[in-house]
């Protein structure tokens, strides 16, 4: 009787003895595996830095500038004519500045491709 005694006390060692050591190496690659990805971050993060900046700078250069426009709407509209689209001469001007506000913004997208 004391040699089964024996014997399960120690498979009962040795199985506490292995669970132990598998949870500890599973434990130490986890850990390993969290760095790779904390060091994986950390570069992610300082290669999009400049781009963040330059959008930054760029936001804070823009001026907008908000009309609203609503009697040129109306008269439009009015038109028994609406099918022929002729714009006045403030229209026109004013969707000139608008586009002309859009490309002065510098260094926020990068040149068109042209002709693809």
């Amino acid at each position: 009787m004391k040699w089964r005694y024996a014997l399960l006390a120690l498979v009962v060692s040795l199985s506490a003895t292995a669970l132990i050591a598998w949870r500890s190496g599973w434990n130490a690659h986890a850990d390993h595996i969290n760095a790779l990805a904390a060091d994986k971050k950390d570069k992610a993060e300082k290669a999009i830095q400049p781009v963040e900046k330059k959008a930054a700078a760029a936001s804070a250069e823009a001026k907008v500038i908000y009309r609203t426009i609503t009697r040129d709407v109306v008269k439009y509209v009015q038109d028994p004519n609406r099918t022929v689209c002729k714009f006045d001469d403030e229209s026109v001007r004013l969707r000139q500045r608008a586009v002309d506000a859009a490309n002065a913004i510098s260094g926020f997208d990068a040149g068109t491709v042209q002709g693809e």
